[in-house]
């Protein structure tokens, strides 16, 4: 069996003990509405996953997506406010913001050559300090969460039936992000430079613009993440997604992405995003105080990459020992061929 089928196994069997857990102890927790609600949660969490899970299969990291999230928000709140401008044109602004994010974390990482963590952890200050400075204010100068009423946006809050909008956009996401990973020379070029981004430079590969384009595509599916976000909330404040990016980098982790690159997938970060929603869902129905959430997620997160170290070990020294017995058995082969050729 692949190593990557056994991982993927696995997150699932973490994420059936978690159901199993929380449903055997919670009559309400196994219940349709709050099924659906845990896929609400999961969603935002999930769509920015999807595109951090580019960003670490490089071997890299973005740490801005949350503050991403608040600055699209709060330019979406702004078109609203302040113009009469048509739904479409604050879509298309926000998705254009997150991508310009996106692209300017890569341009750091690539023509600075600032590493991942320093220049995305320079660039979540610079976003979150953008939109407090254009975060509307009342007449005294305070910040004021004024409602969005614009009900073409409010939509993306809605639901068809008893799904959520940004439950389906999701799942779309996610199966794009998917192809694009297993069917397109860009998800190729990804993982080779996780994997050995000298190797790939000396296949030809463009490293820098794969990294521009990973960084791209995350600071686009933080966008998306903000616009359902934000129609949710019916609102925006500078502090949206304070936070967000832990989940999002535990989501992807907890879902087979190592962080020396190379390995995971899209499918693998979409269980880690449920595995995330409903460990959170479970723990508030405990009623537990909100420092305990911060540390079981923290705990999880070790005992994931502790995991991925010890058995990606024991995988290499069984893929090393068993090329050493195939070069055996071949000289082996080899030195009796060459006694009976002496022979005869």
């Amino acid at each position: 069996m692949r190593q990557e089928t056994i991982r993927r196994l696995f997150s699932l069997l973490l994420l059936s003990i978690l159901i199993v857990a929380f449903g055997a102890t919670s009559k309400l927790f196994l219940t349709l509405p709050n099924i659906f609600t845990l896929l609400r949660e999961a969603s935002v969490t999930g769509i920015l996953a999807v595109g951090v899970t580019f960003v670490i299969i490089t071997a890299g990291i973005d740490l801005s997506t949350g503050a991403i999230v608040a600055f699209v928000a709060m330019v979406c709140a702004n078109i609203f406010y302040y113009t009469t401008l048509p739904v479409w044109v604050a879509l298309a602004a926000g998705l254009l913001i997150g991508a310009g994010a996106g692209y300017l974390n890569g341009l750091l990482v690539t023509r600075l050559h600032l590493p991942d963590f320093i220049a995305t952890l320079s660039t979540q200050g610079i976003f979150r300090g953008l939109a407090l400075i254009i975060a509307i204010r009342s007449s005294t100068g305070s910040i004021s969460n004024k409602v969005i009423t614009n009900q073409g946006f409010l939509l993306l809050g809605d639901r068809v039936s008893v799904v959520y909008l940004v439950t389906i956009a999701f799942f779309v996401v996610a199966l794009l992000g998917q192809g694009i990973l297993k069917m397109t020379p860009l998800g190729t070029h990804t993982y080779a430079i996780g994997s050995s981004r000298k190797s790939a430079d000396l296949s030809g590969i463009n490293s820098d613009r794969v990294k521009k384009v990973a960084f791209t595509i995350s600071g686009i599916c933080s966008a998306v993440g903000a616009l359902f976000l934000t129609a949710r909330m019916q609102t925006a404040i500078p502090e949206l997604g304070t936070g967000l990016e832990f989940d999002v980098i535990a989501a992807v982790v907890i879902g087979g992405c190592a962080f020396s690159g190379g390995r995971g997938d899209v499918f693998g970060s979409v269980v880690g995003a449920l595995f995330m929603a409903i460990l959170t869902n479970g723990i508030y129905k405990y009623n537990l105080p909100a420092a305990f959430h911060i540390i079981i997620k923290g705990c999880v997160i070790i005992i994931m990459v502790i995991f991925d170290s010890v058995y990606h070990r024991r995988m290499d020294d069984r893929i090393r020992k068993a090329g050493k017995m195939l070069d055996q058995a071949a000289a082996a082969a080899e030195a009796a061929g060459g006694g009976a050729g002496g022979i005869s």
